[in-house]
């Protein structure tokens, strides 16, 4: 068995420790006819009621809180805020556009000019990356669109 075997035994195991400890803390065995054991959280009929080691442990758990209770900022203190926010995103925006016209003419130029491999491979690379930055425009803009 290899690490990264034994490193994902362990994630799932910590996954199953961790749904246990939020489960409950009763919890209730049974062994059918043919010896198969089940465990659960839920009364079974014939079923043996075990105590956890969990029961006792019963973190505080706060009621969650609404909008009303989340503190407010004043007015100016939030449009400073947005203000920040869109300067950032119109920049990211310059950003990427000239991205964008960088990769399209570099695209363009290798386009008309098919000499060897290495070229098709230059420009499969140039159009993932014009899309990428396509994809990078649109989402700035639905952004700044919310502002």
């Amino acid at each position: 068995m290899g690490t990264p075997s034994i490193f994902i035994i362990l994630i799932l195991l910590s996954f199953n420790f961790t749904s246990i400890s939020h489960a409950g803390s009763t919890i209730y065995k049974h062994v059918d006819k043919d010896g198969n054991i089940t465990f659960t959280n839920r009364p079974i009929t014939g079923g043996q009621k075990l105590q956890s080691a969990l029961q006792s442990y019963r973190p505080h758990i706060s009621s969650p809180k609404t909008l009303n209770h989340f503190p407010k900022e004043n007015a100016n203190i939030q449009n400073k805020r947005d203000i920040k926010r869109r300067t950032i995103l119109e920049h990211e925006l310059a950003t990427e556009m000239r991205l964008l016209s960088e990769t399209q003419k570099n695209l363009a130029m290798l386009q008309h000019d098919h000499e060897n491999s290495r070229q098709n491979e230059k420009v499969k690379q140039l159009q993932s990356k014009l899309h990428r930055h396509n994809n990078n425009i649109t989402a700035l803009k639905m952004e700044l669109t919310k502002l």
